[in-house]
């Protein structure tokens, strides 16, 4: 075990045996920063909902974009970036042992094009980023397989699924978090096998509940007060769900009985040997955060599937993995971003890449950007085999005796580090990183990295006032443009959200979508674990609730006395 200190936030981290084995076994050196920074690192380069207008740097034709008009990285709209004619060797060049691999790479990254959206096969979904084979959806981020949503991040076969981060496989659900396997479920938390359920927080296979906290196999319950059916129908004829000030009325008073009963320390469903947050049918994941169905991983962050892999965020199906982010199907590669493999089950390609980007069904590649089944390839230029192996040897070795050093002098690069903080595509407001560790301008720049001051805009709002109760919304609400109650920014209720609201019963909302989504993040626990005692019986646990926290939290064996 050795204790080092992070190159950036200067605090102490460890690195136990085990991880030593680990980067042996890949062939890195040690990390210089904490997991914490290095995870910051990684978010920094994701801009999932920060979407701009901006021509095709080829065809001209202006399209939504994940890259601002401002922005100077080469920007082609997805039917070009995925035409036949052009190829990203046409970039390549010769490896220079007389600057800095990261340098290099840098130049090489703003002159290869990049898609202006990472989606595919995808119907009458032009406003969603990071999504697959989804049809009718709105303003939908990273997530698959969905089916008229809007406003949701992370929602994987979701049908009829609104304002929601992190749900799996529910229909008709509105404004959840970290839901799975739900119908009619609606502003719940950590519910599972749910129906008609209104907010909720940890119960599963419940049916008819308003307002209870773990909860399992429950019905005709509300606020954890057990009702007959003929009852139940009766009190909650009484509640008028279409009716802001009313819901907001019963929301709060839901929240009194979510603060009264007791929360498991963390959130960990069918896991063996696991740490942090979130965790789902997985063995050995040590401080995993967000991560289903995976194996003998540390540091995982919002991943599925994977196995023996350390660092990884936003990331699915990989293996033996370290550092990889916003893509999946991988093996045996490190320092990738937005690279993926169409084949991951049979491993035909996606392994052996390092420090590379926008990678599609790549293997042997080393340093290069928007390549396409390409092998043996370093900085986009092509190489024999022979050749290739060869030259990378000298291309790691180079690196580490000539790291890469940030502006101001504050960073030192080198081979088995992420890269550099100031090379990202995109500002540290617009990604990911801002979602999940916010911070002012002026301290991201300190840090190294990039910041976008928004331009300022004049908003002409309609002089129209949002009825109280959804039985009173008109089609006109359709034509009006609303001012959002937090961000006094514009927004407007698209057809597809007015006949849902209609179909459910719920009122409109008073905030704009984005400012709904950043909500539902924002009420997240931290990637961070905190020591503190069970509040029954004062046992010490690890927990992502800190202690100045006003949630009652139980260890494992007292919670599952307790609730279960």
């Amino acid at each position: 075990m050795e204790t080092r200190t992070c190159q950036n936030c200067k605090q102490n981290f460890v690195i136990e045996p085990e991880d030593f084995e680990f980067y042996e076994k890949i062939k890195v050196p040690p990390p210089t920063f904490c997991p914490e920074c290095r995870n910051i690192q990684r978010l920094a380069t994701r801009n999932m909902k920060s979407l701009y207008r901006r021509a095709c740097d080829k065809c001209g034709e202006n399209v939504v974009s994940r890259f601002s008009s401002s922005n100077r990285a080469r920007m082609f709209c997805h039917k070009c970036w995925w035409a036949e004619d052009w190829d990203g060797i046409s970039f390549g060049k010769d490896y220079d042992f007389s600057r800095p691999f990261f340098e290099q790479f840098n130049e090489l990254l703003f002159n290869v094009p990049h898609v202006s959206i990472l989606n595919s096969n995808m119907v009458e979904s032009d406003y969603s980023n990071m999504e697959t084979d989804c049809k009718k959806c709105y303003l939908t981020f990273g997530g698959h397989y969905n089916e008229n949503c809007a406003f949701t991040v992370y929602s994987l076969y979701g049908k009829e699924v609104y304002d929601s981060y992190w749900s799996l496989h529910c229909e008709q659900c509105l404004g959840n978090t970290s839901v799975n396997h739900c119908y009619r479920t609606f502003f719940s938390e950590q519910c599972g096998n749910c129906i008609d359920t209104f907010v909720s927080r940890d119960c599963r296979g419940c049916t008819n509940i308003i307002g209870c906290a773990g909860l399992r196999n429950k019905q005709y319950c509300i606020y954890n007060r057990q009702f007959s059916k003929d009852d139940y129908l009766k009190e909650k004829s009484r509640l008028n769900f279409g009716s802001h000030a009313e819901l907001e009325s019963i929301i709060s008073k839901s929240h009194e009985v979510w603060l009264k009963t007791p929360h498991q320390y963390a959130a960990m469903i069918k896991t063996v040997n696991c740490s942090g947050n979130d965790i789902f049918n997985s063995k050995n994941v040590i401080n995993g955060w967000n991560v289903e169905e995976s194996e003998n991983c540390k540091n995982a962050y919002i991943a599925a599937s994977i196995k023996d892999c350390y660092d990884e965020t936003s990331v699915g199906n990989d293996e033996l993995g370290y550092m990889n982010a916003n893509g999946g199907g991988l093996y045996n590669c490190k320092a990738t971003l937005y690279s993926f493999s169409s084949d991951p089950m049979n491993r035909k390609s996606g392994f052996n890449c390092e420090y590379s980007y926008s990678l599609v069904n790549c293997n042997d590649c080393f340093g290069c950007a928007g390549l396409r089944g390409k092998r043996y390839c370093i900085l986009n230029k092509q190489y024999t085999e022979a050749e290739y192996k060869n030259l990378l040897p000298k291309v790691i070795e180079h690196m580490r005796k000539a790291p890469f050093v940030s502006s101001a002098n504050r960073y030192i690069y080198s081979y088995g580090d992420f890269f550099p903080a100031e090379h990202s595509l995109f500002a540290y407001n617009e990604s990911a990183a801002q979602d999940f560790y916010p911070t002012q301008g002026d301290k991201a720049l300190m840090a190294g990295f990039n910041w976008r001051e928004e331009p300022p805009t004049e908003y002409k709002f309609t002089d129209y006032i949002i009825p109280d109760d959804i039985r009173d919304v008109k089609d006109d609400i359709l034509n009006a443009v609303l001012k959002c109650e937090k961000s006094g920014k514009a927004y407007r209720i698209i057809k597809q959200e007015l006949e849902f609201y209609r179909s459910i019963g719920l009122p409109i909302p008073r905030i704009a979508p984005l400012e709904r989504i950043n909500q539902r993040i924002n009420n997240l626990l931290p990637f961070k674990l905190w020591e503190r005692t069970c509040g029954k019986c004062s046992k010490p646990i690890q927990t992502p609730y800190a202690p100045d926290r006003p949630e009652i939290v139980y260890c494992e064996s007292c919670y599952q006395q307790e609730v279960v």
